[in-house]
């Protein structure tokens, strides 16, 4: 007999399931909630008991125990206290589950993206990423801090009010609670439309994307002057979500204002049936009571009621998102094996190696070796496949075709923590993070000493820009570097590969927008980088790769021309014609045009 599998939980009981980490915080939360909803329903019973002893004595003022109603009056005072501190402890302790939920979330999506091959990042917008990392997993907050306690108190409230009636007066309690199943049918209605919690996110994800972009974007908007254009997808993606709020609310501006009216008509029957039994049923004095606790207690059921709708249509935004986050943690990793090989040296062989995004082919039988000790470039018009050759070589992405292998062994034998400990990256554009300059080249090596990041440093030629810093290697910088240039952030990037000291190093375009004072630096930086190492460098700027022990020409990804630097100078070939575009575009300057 097959095993069925369980199928994954999703919506609330997913929530519940995430809440289930720290559930013993949870319900001991939800314990003093319950407490806290007893206590509070005190002074009700109090006030009750009072007006009830003045009404039985109404005639006879002078038999009124007036011990009886002081200590009624202490016991509200003091459960209004009491409330206070039992409610503070259960949202104490639901408020430290939930932050440590949250502290376990974000690991898991953390540790999740380091698995993740970079597909999936070209595909997905930051945007996105950070609207699932930041404002989806802080709405599980809300969830676990306030609603688990207060959907305890919203339904421990009622039913204790309930109870309560029944026991004072069957009738009017059941008169009290007509309107009630109507109001609940309205609000598994509103509740029931998932489909526009899922909308608003995506019209949400969409803004926050537009928004990233057209901030990031503004140096460029602003000098080639798209203001308008740009502008206009940002006015669009902001109009859209005005508009799908604008017809939510349309919507809603019928069945919201009915459960308003339904779940607070129980006036409406409390009032005439008192009146009855007031007239043909009851003694006036001893009822009189039972008729203003039920004006004052039956009024308050439409507040929880209120409270479980409104905690209702914020638990279909938060399923959706998080739907969002197991989609996330549900991507398909890259595969590792349980038991890797170790590479026999630096070698770097790609062997008929054939990769695509989705549909398009970009690499098509890509075959070389970059052996120990040298240097391997690979130059071609762009969008040829160059970087996508580089990433390869770091295990990016998996190939569709062939193999990739370092000392003889392939790369889906080795484990991606190996992996990295053998193949560093200095990227064309570098990132910083919001950190100090120190922490940020520690990177490459967490264990290094303070003299060690130092020496980095200096090879990397950035120890002297570093010290005269504010504060020196301590200073911190941006992810986009606030204190220091795109020239100054690849040297600190080329520092922290020195320090990781990694047997193949892989350089993409790493001077490609660099001045000539930071290229120098940068080429003399990287003079210490590739010494003793196995290095595939990206280059378009050919002056840089001309002694490189072999150059691979890449077009329309294959390679179509090899050879050293000279060598392919002397082929009437695609190489040749770069280098001649290439010292042509260095010796064309600006002349002034002449008057006649």
């Amino acid at each position: 007999m097959k095993k069925i599998k369980n199928k994954p939980k999703t919506g609330i009981f997913r929530l519940i399931e995430i809440a289930g980490t720290k559930r013993y915080w949870l319900l001991m939360s939800m314990l003093f909630a319950v407490l806290a909803t007893f206590v509070q329903f005190v002074p009700i019973v109090t006030v009750y008991l009072i007006l009830a002893e003045l009404a039985s004595h109404a005639t006879e003022l002078d038999k009124i125990d007036r011990k009886l109603l002081f200590k009624l009056g202490y016991i509200s005072l003091g459960s209004v206290a009491a409330f206070g501190g039992l409610l503070y402890i259960a949202l104490m302790l639901s408020h430290i589950a939930a932050f440590n939920i949250l502290y376990e979330i974000r690991v898991k999506l953390a540790e999740k993206m380091t698995k993740l091959s970079m597909g999936y990042f070209t595909k997905s917008t930051s945007g996105k990423i950070k609207k699932v990392m930041m404002e989806d997993v802080e709405q599980i907050e809300l969830f676990v801090a306030h609603h688990i306690p207060d959907i305890t108190s919203a339904i421990a409230f009622p039913l204790i009010m309930i109870g309560y009636l029944f026991y004072v007066d069957w009738r009017l309690a059941i008169v009290t609670l007509l309107p009630l199943p109507l109001s609940l049918l309205v609000i598994v209605n509103m509740l029931s439309r998932v489909d526009l919690a899922r909308k608003y996110h995506d019209c949400l994800e969409n803004m926050n994307s537009t928004v990233t972009e057209y901030v990031r974007g503004m140096p460029v908007v602003k000098i080639f002057g798209s203001i308008d254009t740009s502008f206009q997808k940002l006015q669009q993606s902001v109009f859209a979500f005005r508009d799908f709020s604008k017809k939510v609310s349309i919507d809603s501006s019928t069945m919201y204002p009915g459960f308003l009216t339904i779940a607070s008509s129980s006036l409406l029957f409390i009032i005439p049936s008192s009146v009855f039994l007031l007239l043909y049923k009851e003694a006036y004095h001893q009822f009189l009571p039972t008729v203003f606790l039920f004006l004052i207690v039956g009024g308050g059921l439409f507040f929880p009621l209120l409270k479980l709708l409104y905690m209702g249509a914020q638990l279909q935004q938060i399923r959706v998102g998080m739907d969002r986050i197991d989609e996330l943690l549900n991507k398909k990793e890259i595969i590792e094996v349980e038991e890797e090989k170790s590479p026999r040296d630096a070698s770097l062989i790609f062997d008929s190696v054939s990769f695509s995004y989705e549909e398009q082919t970009v690499l098509d039988q890509i075959s070389f070796t970059a052996s120990p000790n040298t240097v391997t470039a690979l130059v071609g018009p762009s969008g040829a496949g160059k970087t996508t050759v580089g990433m390869l070589a770091a295990r990016f992405w998996d190939v569709q075709a062939g193999s990739i292998r370092i000392g003889g062994v392939d790369l889906k034998e080795m484990k991606i923590e190996s992996l990295m400990d053998h193949v560093s990256f200095v990227f064309q554009d570098n990132n910083l993070f919001f950190d100090t300059i120190e922490a940020n080249i520690r990177m490459g090596n967490t264990q290094a000493s303070h003299n060690d990041v130092m020496e980095a440093a200096k090879a990397a030629q950035c120890h002297e820009f570093i010290e005269a810093l504010p504060q020196g290697y301590q200073t911190k910088v941006g992810e986009g570097g606030v204190y220091v240039s795109g020239g100054e952030q690849q040297r600190i990037g080329i520092a922290r590969v020195i320090l990781k000291n990694t047997p193949i190093v892989v350089l993409d375009e790493a001077t490609a927008f660099a001045d000539p004072e930071n290229e120098k630096k940068i080429l003399e930086a990287f003079a210490h980088l590739v010494h003793d190492k196995t290095v595939l460098v990206i280059a378009h700027r050919l002056s840089t790769i001309t002694n490189a022990d072999q150059i691979l020409v890449v077009d329309r990804g294959r390679i179509v021309q090899r050879g050293k630097h000279q060598e392919l100078l002397g082929i009437n070939g695609l190489y040749q014609t770069m280098w001649e575009t290439y010292t042509r575009s260095r010796e064309w300057a600006i002349e002034k045009k002449r008057e006649v």
